[in-house]
């Protein structure tokens, strides 16, 4: 199976084949950031008060179809009502956008939008350069492993639930 990364360059979306770059300014990070805002649908949201026993992050862009590939894959095999909660900071036009896509793929969780996009803080706080990124992080806020597609993200989980 070929995998494929979207990175944004000069305004434009670029997928391509191949993996992420590995150097990555959390790898030596073992807490996350704190994340508190305002998500596209008008709930407050604070990681550090979430109760959740793990916490999916995912850097994803609405353009990108690879992206919906992942969180479509999440939806139908993760449970993210009870065992996951998901946050979401995605790249787009605009929070409309984010919400109707969001909306579209009955995705639960907490989903932002920044308009200033790769320039936006989660994004620069945890050097995202493609898209899907995807951080598990445990109930203590800690960074449990980092994947870019649905087998490294399977491969993650399997290892830590062992």
């Amino acid at each position: 199976m070929m995998k494929y990364k979207c990175l944004l360059m000069l305004g434009m979306l670029f997928c391509f084949a191949g993996s992420a770059p590995a150097q990555f300014r959390y790898d030596t990070l073992t807490k996350a950031f704190n994340v508190e805002g305002v998500t596209v649908d008008g709930r407050a949201y604070r990681l550090y008060d979430s109760q959740a026993e793990h916490i999916i992050v995912c850097f994803w862009s609405v353009d990108c179809g690879y992206c919906h590939d992942f969180l479509r894959m999440l939806r139908r095999h993760v449970d993210l009502q009870n065992d996951y909660e998901l946050v979401t900071f995605a790249l787009a036009d605009n929070p409309k956008q984010v919400r109707r896509k969001t909306r579209r793929m009955r995705l639960p969780g907490w989903h932002f939008y920044d308009e200033a996009g790769w320039d936006s803080q989660p994004f620069l706080d945890y050097d995202v350069t493609s898209t899907p990124t995807i951080l598990l992080i445990d109930k203590d806020k800690n960074i449990e492993g980092i994947a870019y597609d649905w087998e490294e993200f399977e491969e993650m989980k399997a290892g830590n639930n062992q």
